[in-house]
């Protein structure tokens, strides 16, 4: 019993306790907010090592080790002050030293903990804004935006001009315009998402990613754009469509006036920009069409035919009367192939008109008549008015209805050559595209002189394409000869994707390994054979066969062409011509 009570009076005697060994709230708190810091920094160190290329063992280790010694000395130290220091830099310090060798492995632009990347930062979450040292230097940007009612010949005095120079994203249009410009490219894509606006850029046919916009500087951008073109910045939903210039000034020199020899001041290149709006899921598009109005109407020359085709071609281009059909996808070259043939024509002698949509380069002395189906004005209807302006040549930009294409083969039929484009895949499928159209064949048959077929193909770079033997069994495919063709060319990016290397890109294409196209033709011509293949029983396969017996080549045997002349890649032919 005594034993007992002993027992119960030492139970109740409160413990004597001495300093330390307990919990502490706020030292609690900031333990647990430095842990889930950690938590998330360790996992993205994590993620990230794999994507830089370092060893992931390694630096988990180094993490990991860290946060333990840290922990160790937060709960063994007396001194808070030092318990607290302790446990930040064995969290943190290894992380910070990931960061360093990172750096050291990536671009300039994916460096974290830089002024750069801090500024990016407070751009995103607290919307302020910096003008970084190349904003500052792109304020001498040689371009000037001219309004769709602005006098080009006129510098300022728009008052749409003033109201847009006021904004300040007004300098970010400018850089992305002019960045365009310099990389040639011909259009400009603007993409909403979420918290970004994509800039893309179409070089050479192909869409390339530029650096985005914040989503509050792209939709201020798309807005300055649409003032520029007359549209309305308070519809984002319906389609709009508009159009605005650019004049692009020679770019200032960094010799000193004294120095530099004197030349003769270059003439203004003039930008012309067909804009084009569309409401989506996340926001405004706006895709920019880029067509350079200081260049001249291309000649059949310079458009990569060969010798015999164009001779061909010049022989249609000037009868009489007839019609020469262009087919092809979008964007494969059908109006510049036109442009072109017009540019063989007299001029002078013979009363040229145009209709277009819309009139993309000014050609002189020619009539150009601009499409405009709000207002009434369709390509039947200025079809019909222009018969009676006595045309000896008529250009009709596409055939997109019945009655337009009975009418310009009625035009074909009474002495005048009209020359127009069709969307088709090859010269043969192009009748099938005219009778699914409603056309009687007999009509093709008496008003169509050729349909010419054509893709473009992007040209080897000249100063990093690598010459290379090709496979034995592409030769076989394609009937060349081991001995006549013992070498072609590809592209170095080709190369580099291939042998997985990391060369600088070069500087002339941009590392794309291409710059500029070329065209690969194929050419139909109607002969008397074919025009009763098409009265009597409109058949491709035969009407093909007969094309192939009098001497037609297939668009992927032109390309060969450029292929074997070290112009462009196999690659390329057959991504283009399937």
């Amino acid at each position: 019993m005594v034993e007992t009570f002993n027992l119960i009076q030492l139970w109740a005697t409160p413990f004597p306790r001495g300093e330390g060994f307990y919990f502490h709230l706020y030292a609690l708190g900031f333990f647990i907010a430095i842990y889930a810091s950690w938590i998330h920094l360790s996992s993205w160190v994590d993620d990230d090592v794999d994507t830089v290329g370092l060893d992931a063992k390694f630096w988990n280790i180094v993490v990991i080790s860290g946060a333990i010694v840290g922990g160790l000395v937060f709960w063994s130290c007396p001194k808070p002050i030092l318990s607290f220091a302790g446990l930040i830099l064995g969290a943190f310090a290894p992380i910070g030293v990931y960061i360093y060798f990172r750096n050291l492995e990536v671009p300039e632009e994916g460096k974290l903990f830089t002024p750069a990347h801090f500024q990016s930062l407070a751009e995103k979450y607290l919307k302020m804004r910096f003008d970084s040292e190349s904003a500052k230097a792109s304020k001498n940007i040689p371009i000037r935006f001219i309004g769709k009612s602005e006098d080009k010949n006129k510098p300022g005095g728009d008052s749409k001009i003033s109201r847009v120079e006021d904004s300040e994203y007004y300098q970010v249009a400018l850089e992305v315009i002019y960045e365009a410009f310099q990389m040639r490219a011909t259009d400009v894509h603007l993409e909403p998402g979420k918290e970004e606006m994509s800039v893309r850029f179409r070089i050479d046919g192909i869409m390339n990613q530029r650096e985005p916009l914040t989503r509050q500087t792209g939709d201020a951008m798309v807005n300055i754009l649409k003032v520029l073109a007359n549209l309305d910045i308070s519809e984002k939903r319906k389609p709009q469509d508009g159009s605005f210039s650019a004049e692009v000034l020679d770019q200032p020199s960094d010799e000193k006036e004294d120095d530099a020899p004197k030349k003769k001041a270059k003439k203004p290149t003039i930008l012309d920009f067909r804009v084009a709006t569309a409401g989506s899921v996340a926001g405004e598009k706006m895709v920019l069409r880029i067509l350079d109005g200081s260049k001249s109407m291309g000649s059949l020359k310079k458009l990569g035919m060969r010798d015999k085709l164009k001779d061909q071609i010049e022989a249609i281009v000037n009868q009489p009367h007839g019609m020469l059909i262009v087919c092809g996808p979008t964007g494969a070259g059908k109006s510049t192939t036109l442009y072109a043939c017009l540019s063989e024509i007299d001029r002078f002698q013979k009363n040229v008109i145009t209709l277009e949509n819309p009139v993309e380069y000014q050609i002189e002395n020619v009539t150009q008549i601009e499409i405009n189906p709000k207002a009434g004005k369709t390509f039947a209807s200025e079809l019909r008015s222009i018969l009676r302006q006595d045309p000896d040549v008529i250009y009709v930009g596409e055939i997109r209805d019945k009655e337009t294409a009975e009418i310009s083969c009625q035009a074909a039929q009474t002495g005048h050559m009209v020359f127009t484009t069709v969307h088709a895949n090859d010269s043969v499928t192009a009748f099938g595209r005219l009778l699914d159209l409603g056309v009687a064949p007999f009509m093709i048959a008496n008003s169509v002189s050729a349909i010419l077929s054509q893709r473009l193909v992007r040209v080897l770079c000249p100063k990093c394409k690598v010459k290379y033997r090709p496979n034995p069994e592409i030769l076989k495919k394609f009937n060349l000869s081991p001995d006549k063709h013992e070498f072609f060319y590809k592209a170095k990016s080709e190369v580099n994707q291939e042998e997985k290397n990391d060369s600088p890109p070069c500087k002339n294409c941009g590392g794309t390994g291409f710059r500029g196209r070329s065209g690969v033709y194929e050419l139909l011509i109607l002969n008397e054979t074919i025009k009763n293949l098409i009265r009597d029983n409109p058949s491709v396969g035969a009407i093909r066969e007969e094309a192939v017996r009098t001497g037609m080549k297939y668009l992927q045997e032109d390309g060969l062409r450029q292929v074997v002349a070290g112009n462009t890649s196999i690659q390329e032919i057959l991504r283009v011509c399937k």
